[in-house]
């Protein structure tokens, strides 16, 4: 059996994931739970109990590294390094016909602008498991108005399936009623 090779950036990024995950602990006063891997015996990976406090703690460290990020740019800048370097370093395209490399790279970081996704980065979907069907979920966004528009895969019996149809039907005939 051949030993898996993780990448030195991988491995960083596992590391960023738990600090986030422990920044959600100690600061959005949560805990951590054993969660066991779909298809996996006796193998489980370490969860918050309660994952609003995930989503605060990855937004703080996000405004903490972005506001790095923008220092080590600037002392990037401060070595000689041209804004096209920084550029890509960010891993940005090469100039495009709007803008170019430095061009972007001064807007990411200097304006607040980041660039926007890609017809080819950007998902027009998300896919999680329901924690009370444990329905694989492909979420589209709260933008249809019918739940079925909005996230399919629920399982037939999901109660948090039927109580957003339920929400939905209210709401209906609500607005009916007015």
């Amino acid at each position: 059996m051949s030993a898996i090779e993780v990448s030195r950036r991988e491995r960083a990024a596992w590391s960023t994931r738990e600090h986030v995950r422990r920044v959600a602990v100690i600061a959005f006063d949560t805990t951590e739970q054993q969660e066991p891997i779909e298809g996996f015996h006796g193998v489980s990976r370490p969860v918050l109990s309660d994952p609003l406090a995930g989503v605060r703690a990855g937004r703080l460290v996000a405004v903490v590294a972005a506001g790095a990020l923008r220092d080590w740019a600037l002392r990037a800048r401060g070595a000689g390094h041209s804004w096209d370097a920084v550029g890509r370093a960010l891993e940005l395209p090469e100039d495009s016909v709007e803008t170019t490399r430095a061009e972007a790279a001064w807007e990411w970081l200097i304006e607040h602008r980041p660039p926007a996704p890609t017809a080819s980065t950007a998902p027009d979907s998300a896919v999680w498991a329901c924690t009370t069907c444990r329905g694989r979920v492909r979420d589209s966004g709260p933008f249809a108005s019918h739940p079925d528009d909005q996230e399919a895969g629920h399982l037939a019996d999901c109660a948090r399936r039927a109580a957003a149809l339920e929400a939905w039907r209210n709401d209906e005939e609500g607005e009916r009623d007015e």
